[in-house]
């Protein structure tokens, strides 16, 4: 549990948020082309550099993460089943809370990029779905990182989940997620979720 998270913490910075190198790019990789410039311009921008600058270029970022991930997706295939069970105010918090707490954990994370390449190896696209298949690649590591993408309906390509080393992000919080709630209530995952934030 702990060395996923560590590894799901260092491979979002180095692989979502690094150039990637590829002749011919399809739609669904020009628009997450697109966000990766946009994170690494903030991160090479003089005027955001520095503690001073924290709050302004965390905000500059967050925006720019929202604009391909969609962590309403993440929080509803994460709860799974459970989430039928909510409210409609019960999903909206969870969304802000669990939306946070990506957010919080990957920006710090963010921040500390290194100069690993991003190869990408193949893609498959269905319909209004789609998986690119990416590696991570450094002199002395080669890890593959799949991104599960929906096209939403405004035609845009939306990250819904990260797979590592053949390990699913949003399944492994679901499997998280479905354990506490078997055996606790809704609102005791919240607290944990709460309780990770302030940790």
């Amino acid at each position: 549990m702990k060395r996923f998270g560590l590894v799901v913490l260092v491979l979002f910075a180095v692989c979502v948020f690094i150039p990637v190198n590829n002749a011919v790019a399809s739609s669904v990789q020009d628009q997450l082309k697109t966000t990766i410039d946009n994170v690494m311009q903030i991160l090479s921008d003089p005027s955001l550099t520095g503690e001073e600058s924290t709050a302004k270029r965390r905000a500059s970022l967050r925006k720019v993460i929202h604009e391909r991930f969609s962590f309403a997706k993440m929080s509803q295939l994460s709860l799974a089943r459970h989430w039928n069970q909510r409210s409609d105010e019960e999903k909206k918090a969870f969304i802000e809370l669990f939306g946070q707490l990506l957010e919080d954990t990957y920006v710090a994370k963010i921040e500390a990029y290194t100069s690993e390449k991003v190869i990408y190896v193949k893609e498959f696209v269905k319909k209004n779905k789609a998986q690119v298949s990416t590696k991570v690649v450094s002199d002395t590591v080669e890890i593959p990182i799949d991104y599960r993408m929906y096209q939403a309906k405004d035609g845009s390509w939306m990250v819904y989940d990260m797979v590592i080393e053949g390990v699913s992000l949003v399944g492994n919080y679901r499997s998280q997620f479905d354990q506490i709630l078997r055996k606790n209530s809704y609102e005791k995952l919240v607290e944990e979720l709460k309780e990770k934030m302030g940790s």
